[in-house]
């Protein structure tokens, strides 16, 4: 990839980041937050500033341990936001999009990440 696509992808990844880090944020401001809800909050908080920080460190360092680092943080999110979705049980198909739309934007961390890092490597 080319070092302009990568750059592209790198902050379509720090917005979906962000974007996660607000989530969290704003849910955790709720008062009377039930359980479930809590920790979905807590989860994409969490998810969102780690993958900026292996993002910032793939920028920085030419480890390849952060893809894996990465991968293993994506497959646990999408399989945590299926599991929140799937127990609060599915009442129409827009459950089937919010995990598509879940995927997607975990899958852009995943190839910026690995974008960045292959591109240090190979310099």
């Amino acid at each position: 990839m080319s070092k302009p696509i990568i750059i592209l992808w790198s902050i379509l990844s720090f917005i979906v980041s962000g974007i996660y880090v607000f989530y969290g944020l704003m849910m955790l401001q709720v008062e009377q937050l039930p359980t479930l809800q809590f920790i979905a909050a807590t989860m994409a908080f969490g998810y969102g500033l780690i993958t900026i920080y292996l993002l910032s460190l793939a920028w920085t360092k030419t480890d390849k341990s952060l893809v894996q680092m990465t991968k293993y943080i994506v497959v646990t999110m999408f399989v945590a936001q299926i599991v929140l979705t799937l127990d609060v049980g599915m009442i129409s198909g827009f459950e089937w999009l919010g995990i598509l739309i879940v995927s997607l934007m975990v899958g852009i961390n995943w190839i910026s990440i690995k974008s960045v890092t292959e591109y240090h490597n190979q310099v």
